[in-house]
C-alpha cells in the first residue's frame, strides 16, 4: 500500500450536523486504509496451504544445519539467540524467521534426529507473551452482513451512541486498520475462517493451540438475530473440533460441536461476549450459557448519568448497578469497559467515576478496559470535535489521572487496557499514544509507584519456585454478596501464580439496592445455583502447557488449581454452604470431573455436594471422586462376585461347564480374580 493520508488533511471544510455522513468525501474508507488490498481467505485450505508453505523445500537443508549449529551450543537468553541468528544470517547471506526455525526444529525432535533442547524452543517461540497468561486468547469478529440460514441482512444496532464510529462494511464501533477487524475482514466475517487463520498462526509462531479463550466482539451482541448468534457459535466449536483435521466433517448442532469439544485436542476453555447493561435478564443469561459463554464485557463507559445522556448511551448507572449483580449471581466472569474524557466529562467527572469503580460495591468488576476517548470518523462526536463543541482535556491531566488510577487498582482486578489499539490514522482528537502503558509503567517507576492489578504481577514465562509460594485470601463486599480472591502469590506479594474467585451470594437479597428475591426468576433464572457457592473463575497463570505435557516444571502442572479449588470450597463450607457451582467452559468440563464435579441443571454448570465435615483424608477423597468412585465401585464387584460365586451349586457348574468340575471355591477364586482385574483396570483408566 501507498503512503496514508493524514486524518487533518483529509477533512474539508464542509459540515453538516446530520449523524450518518459515511459515504461523504472526507469520510471515504479508503482514505484511512493502511493498504488498499490485503490477502483473502475463501475456505480453511487457503490457511493450511499458508502452512504447508512455511519452509519452502529449496531452503530445508539450509535451516537444517542452522538448528543443528545452534543446538549444539543452544543459547540461553533472547539476546544470545539474537546474536547467534545474526550470525547465521551473515556467514549464510540469508533470511529466515524464527516460525521457520521452530518448523525445522519440531520435525528434527519427531524423527528423533535432534535431542530436546526445551531452553531453545521457548526462545524460538514469536511473541511468547500470547501464551504466558496460561490461555491462548483468539479474537474474532460477529459480521455486519449477519448469515444465517439462507438469510442475509445488514447488522442494525438500535442503540445511536455519539462516541461509536459506523464505517460502512464493518461492525458496528470497529474501524477496518484493527489488527483483529484487518483479520476479520481477510477472512470473510466467517467465525470458522477466523478462528482457524488465527490459531495456524500462533501454531506456526509456536504457541500450543490446545486451550483457547475466545473473544468474540463486533457491537452489541444481544442486537444480532438469535439464529445467527447460535450459528456463530456452533461455527466457533466446529473450528476448534476440526482445527488439527485436515478433510472436514459436516457441521453438526451447537450442543453436539460443544459436546465434541469436551474431549477435543482443541478445546475453548473460555467465550466471552460483548453487550449493553440493559440487557442483561433472565431471557439473555440463559441464552449466553446456551451459547458457551463464560465472561461477560459491560460497556459502562461511565457513572455519571448526565454524561451518558450527553453521549446518548441510553442507558444509566442503575443498569449497570443491576446487570453487574445478576451476572455474578448467575456464576459469570465480568469485565466493564471506563472510557475518561467524554463530551460533558472533566478531569474531576473521570476522577470521581474511577473513585466509584473502585469503592462502590455496587460496581466491582473482574477485569478493566479502559478507554480515554479518541475522535474517530463516522460519529457524531467527530463532528462536535470540528465545531469545537467538544474539546478534550490535555494530555498531560489524563496522564496524570490514568497513573494514580493505575496504582490503586485492587489486586483482584486485571487492568486488560488503558487504551484502545486504534491506528493513528484515524485518530483526530484525543488520546493518540499507542503505547500509553509502556509510557505509564516508565514513570510509575521513575516515581516509585507499582500497579498491584493482576496483568502487572502475573508470573509469565517464569518457572514457578515449588513451595515458596504463599498462600493468600482477600475478601470484599460485592453487589450485595461476599468475593473472595484466593490466590497462590510470591511470598512478597510482587508475582501471581494464580488464583480463584469465589463468590457467597446470600446476602443480596437483604444488601443489595433493588434486588428482587432471590428466588424470583429476573434475579436468579438458574435454580440449580441457589444455595451454592459460586466459583466463577480458576486461572493458573505461566507458560501455556500443552495437556499432554504432564512434566513440565511451570506453575500450569504444579497442582495449583486443585489446592487452590481445595481452598475455595473449605472457606465456602466454613460460611456454611455445602454445594458449590462453577462456571466452567465447555472444554474444561473434563477437569472439574476429575475433581469431583458433575455438569447438571439447565445452565450447564459444574456442581459439586461438599461434605458437612471435612477432614484431610475425606477432602483429598472428594478432590479425586472420580477415581474414588470407580474404585469403590470395583471393590464392590469383586465383594459381590465372590459371594455368589460360593453360592453356586454343583449342579449349575455342571451345567455351564460340562464335567469340569468347578466346586464354590473355584467359583469364589474366578469372581475374585474377575474383580481384581476390574480394579486394576478401573484404577489406571483413572
Amino acid at each position: 500500500g501507498g503512503s496514508v493520508p493524514s486524518v487533518r488533511a483529509a477533512v474539508t471544510m464542509h459540515e453538516n450536523p446530520e449523524l450518518h455522513e459515511s459515504r461523504s468525501k472526507h469520510e471515504n474508507p479508503d482514505l484511512y486504509k493502511s493498504q488498499k488490498f490485503f490477502r483473502s481467505n475463501n475456505d480453511v485450505e487457503d490457511i493450511y496451504k499458508q502452512w504447508d508453505a512455511l519452509v519452502p523445500e529449496d531452503q530445508l537443508l539450509g535451516l537444517t544445519e542452522i538448528i543443528h549449529e545452534i543446538a549444539s551450543s543452544p543459547p540461553q537468553t533472547a539476546r544470545q539467540l539474537e546474536t547467534a541468528l545474526l550470525a547465521q544470517r551473515k556467514k549464510r547471506h540469508t533470511s529466515f524467521r524464527k516460525a521457520q526455525l521452530l518448523h525445522v526444529y519440531n520435525n528434527l525432535i519427531a524423527q528423533g534426529e535432534l535431542p530436546e533442547c526445551p531452553v531453545l524452543q521457548r526462545l524460538l517461540v514469536k511473541k511468547s507473551s500470547k501464551s504466558q497468561s496460561g490461555v491462548l486468547v483468539i479474537t474474532v469478529l460477529t459480521s455486519p452482513y449477519p448469515r444465517f440460514g439462507d438469510q442475509v441482512q445488514k447488522f442494525s444496532c438500535q442503540w445511536n451512541c455519539y462516541y461509536c464510529p459506523s464505517e460502512p462494511d464493518q461492525p458496528k464501533s470497529y474501524l477496518h486498520d484493527e489488527p483483529a477487524v484487518k483479520r476479520a475482514n481477510e477472512n470473510g466475517f466467517d467465525p470458522v475462517l477466523q478462528l482457524t487463520d488465527r490459531a495456524a498462526t500462533l501454531a506456526m509462531n509456536g504457541h500450543p493451540v490446545d486451550k483457547i479463550e475466545l473473544l468474540v466482539l463486533g457491537g452489541t451482541w444481544a442486537s444480532y438475530p438469535r439464529q445467527y448468534q447460535e450459528e456463530f457459535c456452533r461455527d466457533l466449536f466446529y473450528a476448534a473440533n476440526t482445527f488439527w483435521v485436515r478433510k472436514k466433517r459436516p457441521r453438526l448442532s451447537l450442543a453436539e460441536e460443544q459436546t465434541i469439544n469436551e474431549g477435543a485436542r482443541c478445546k475453548i476453555i473460555g467465550l466471552t461476549l460483548e453487550t449493553r447493561p440493559d440487557t442483561i435478564n433472565a431471557d439473555e443469561l440463559r441464552r449466553l450459557r446456551a451459547y458457551g459463554c463464560t465472561r461477560v464485557q459491560l460497556g459502562l463507559q461511565h457513572t455519571d448519568d448526565a454524561i451518558l445522556k450527553k453521549i446518548n448511551r441510553g442507558c444509566t448507572t442503575a443498569h449497570a448497578i443491576t446487570a453487574i449483580r445478576r451476572l455474578k449471581n448467575a456464576c459469570y466472569k465480568l469485565d466493564i469497559h471506563l472510557m475518561p474524557n467524554l463530551p460533558g466529562a472533566s478531569i474531576a467527572h473521570d476522577k470521581a467515576m474511577f473513585e466509584r469503580v473502585l469503592s462502590d460495591p455496587e460496581l466491582q468488576a473482574d477485569q478493566w478496559k479502559v478507554y480515554p476517548t479518541q475522535v474517530v470518523p463516522w460519529t457524531v462526536m467527530k463532528k462536535w470535535f470540528e465545531r469545537g463543541e467538544y474539546v478534550p482535556y490535555s494530555m498531560d491531566d489524563m496522564f496524570e489521572l490514568l497513573m494514580r488510577v493505575k496504582a490503586r487498582v485492587h489486586p483482584w482486578i486485571r487492568l486488560n487496557r488503558v487504551v484502545r489499539d486504534i491506528p493513528i490514522q484515524y485518530v483526530s482528537g484525543g488520546l493518540d499514544v499507542p503505547n500509553l502503558r509502556e509510557d505509564l509503567l516508565g514513570e510509575m517507576g521513575r516515581r516509585s509507584l507499582t500497579c498491584r492489578c493482576i496483568r502487572c504481577r502475573e508470573v509469565g514465562g517464569n518457572r514457578a519456585s515449588t513451595g515458596k509460594e504463599s498462600l493468600v485470601v482477600r475478601s470484599y463486599a460485592a453487589s450485595g454478596g461476599s468475593e473472595f480472591f484466593i490466590s497462590f502469590e510470591s511470598q512478597d506479594l510482587k508475582v501471581l501464580l494464580g488464583f480463584v474467585r469465589l463468590r457467597l451470594p446470600s446476602t443480596f437479597v437483604t444488601s443489595a439496592p433493588g434486588a428482587l428475591p432471590e428466588d424470583h426468576e429476573e434475579e436468579q433464572p438458574f435454580p440449580e445455583l441457589r444455595g451454592c457457592m459460586l466459583i466463577r473463575e480458576l486461572h493458573v497463570y505461566g507458560q501455556l502447557i500443552a495437556t499432554e505435557d504432564k512434566d513440565s516444571a511451570d506453575a500450569q502442572h504444579t497442582g495449583l488449581g486443585r489446592r487452590l479449588m481445595a481452598e475455595a470450597e473449605r472457606i465456602g463450607r466454613a460460611h456454611g454452604y455445602h454445594r458449590a457451582a462453577v462456571i466452567a467452559g465447555i472444554g474444561s468440563r473434563g477437569y472439574y470431573r476429575k475433581l469431583g464435579y458433575h455438569l447438571g441443571g439447565e445452565g450447564g454448570f459444574m456442581l459439586k455436594w461438599i461434605p458437612f465435615f471435612s477432614p484431610g483424608w475425606l477432602h483429598a477423597c472428594t478432590a479425586h471422586l472420580h477415581t474414588v468412585q470407580v474404585t469403590l465401585l470395583a471393590l464392590v464387584v469383586l465383594i459381590i462376585s465372590a459371594a455368589l460365586s460360593a453360592c453356586l451349586s454343583h449342579s449349575l457348574g455342571s451345567m455351564l461347564f460340562g464335567d469340569m468340575h468347578v466346586d464354590a471355591m473355584g467359583y469364589g477364586t474366578l469372581g475374585v480374580v474377575g474383580g481384581c482385574i476390574f480394579l486394576l483396570v478401573s484404577r489406571n483408566t483413572c
